[in-house]
């Protein structure tokens, strides 16, 4: 058994009636916590450990919970951002990964995204897309702690779009994502000393049929596994489900049986008031994307959502991982909408990205916190920069959220193991990771020419 010691500036458990603990320590034997509090006080447990570190000048807290990521979207990165009209997510990147990107193109840039977040400070994500066992191998190699979700669609999503309520339904698309959530539920679940989980993960409800999604929750409660989506995701896709259901999504989802307090909904950018009022009645956790729908053009009328009593947690789901962006965005953009500056403060959104998204994940009695008997899933934050100074002890989580960089995260533990040391890798080699993704990556894009010169 391996006992670690770390003293800090500042430990913040994100528990207890007391954000921070001044001059605090934390100690875990292998991957438990067993102890937390001032360091003064923790004078027996530091002469026992194994290893000490004294991080002067640093906060110590809770590693970040991501509630929605595709790792292949490495692969398109700042690739569409900038593309107007409809988007560029539905003109360059679902065309390319649902007819360029192959299985073996995904476990490299993948690999690559999970570095991004583990360095920004994210410990644990909930991720889903296509080729699922290759994020289940990027989980089991990068050292994060990843519930994964084989993203099963009926149709090619290539052609979802504002406007276009045909749909091509093609069941043995459908068939084969089943056969890969199985493969993930039978020979994942639990992997990885339990760092690797699995959920079911319908696309969203205008790519899959009523018949699939039922199926799906069906397969769901058989494995007693939670359920994660796009809900609400797209411009269009209320106005599809209208057209074909004669009901919007949240009300369409919820007669399916498939809302609950385990149904994570990624997005909800295009709810309206009663639907709301449902995803509250529900227990439903939404995920927020707070600085990915932004770059859209459109946002989740949070004020509503957030009086409405919804819970809200965070995720990035692709692009860029920085989940310190995502703290800013969704601090700051339901400012401007609402004008009310006290919609949400700092520390209401570091919440949100730390217990907020344990609870919505059902993980909340092993991480999202600092507390005794819980994963040490930690991350250590040097706050000796310029952009934090002069400080005031009381205006902790403001600073944090505001003005961090995600350079400044230094240390990261995942299970106890030290993943990131000194803002680095441990085991694996950047430089290298860097040059093989980016070789995968031309591949992709060479074959996906057309798309561009459209």
């Amino acid at each position: 058994m391996t006992k670690t010691f770390i003293s800090a500036d500042w430990v913040i458990p994100m528990a207890g009636p007391d954000f921070a603990i001044a001059d605090g320590a934390v100690l875990f034997e292998d991957d438990r916590i067993t102890a937390i509090g001032k360091a003064a006080d923790m004078a027996m447990q530091k002469e026992g450990a194994d290893r000490v570190m004294a991080l002067r000048g640093h906060a110590v807290m809770p590693g970040l919970v991501n509630t929605h990521t595709h790792v292949a979207g490495a692969l398109t990165k700042a690739m569409t951002e900038d593309v107007s009209g409809f988007g560029g997510a539905f003109k360059v990147a679902l065309p390319m990964h649902e007819h360029y990107v192959r299985k073996e193109d995904v476990y490299l840039p993948g690999l690559l995204h999970a570095v991004e977040m583990l360095r920004t400070g994210t410990t644990t994500i909930n991720e889903c897309w296509w080729h699922q066992p290759e994020p289940a191998k990027v989980i089991r190699d990068s050292g994060i702690r990843g519930v994964v979700g084989a993203e099963v669609r009926e149709m090619d999503t290539g052609q979802v779009g504002f406007g276009r309520f045909e749909r091509n339904w093609d069941r043995a698309m459908a068939d084969a994502g089943i056969d890969e959530a199985l493969d993930l539920l039978e020979n994942w679940h639990g992997k990885a000393n339990g760092r690797i989980t699995v959920r079911v993960a319908p696309d969203g409800p205008d790519r899959c049929t009523p018949r699939l999604l039922i199926q799906l929750k069906e397969m769901a409660d058989k494995y007693d596994v939670g359920l994660h989506a796009h809900t609400a995701s797209v411009p269009g896709e209320a106005e599809f489900m209208l057209h074909t259901y004669g009901k919007r999504t949240i009300p369409f989802l919820h007669e399916l049986g498939l809302l609950s307090p385990r149904y994570i909904g990624a997005h909800c950018a295009f709810v309206d008031d009663d639907e709301i009022a449902l995803m509250a009645e529900t227990g439903m956790c939404m995920s927020h994307t707070a600085y990915l729908v932004a770059k859209r053009g459109y946002y989740p009328p949070m004020e509503k959502i957030y009086k409405a009593g919804v819970s809200v947690s965070l995720g990035s789901d692709w692009l860029s991982n920085d989940m310190w962006k995502v703290m800013r965005a969704a601090a700051l953009i339901p400012r401007v909408l609402s004008g009310d500056v006290g919609i949400r403060s700092g520390r209401d959104v570091l919440e949100m990205a730390t217990i907020g998204g344990a609870r919505c994940l059902g993980m909340a009695d092993s991480i999202g916190s600092l507390e005794v008997g819980k994963k040490a899933d930690i991350i250590a934050i040097d706050m000796r920069q310029a952009w934090y100074h002069p400080y005031r002890d009381e205006n902790l989580a403001a600073n944090l959220v505001f003005n961090s960089n995600a350079g400044d995260v230094r240390h990261v533990f995942v299970d106890g193991v030290h993943v990131v040391s000194d803002g680095r890798m441990v085991s694996i080699d950047e430089e290298k990771l860097i040059e093989e993704a980016r070789a995968v990556a031309r591949g992709v894009w060479e074959r996906s020419a057309p798309l561009f010169a459209r």
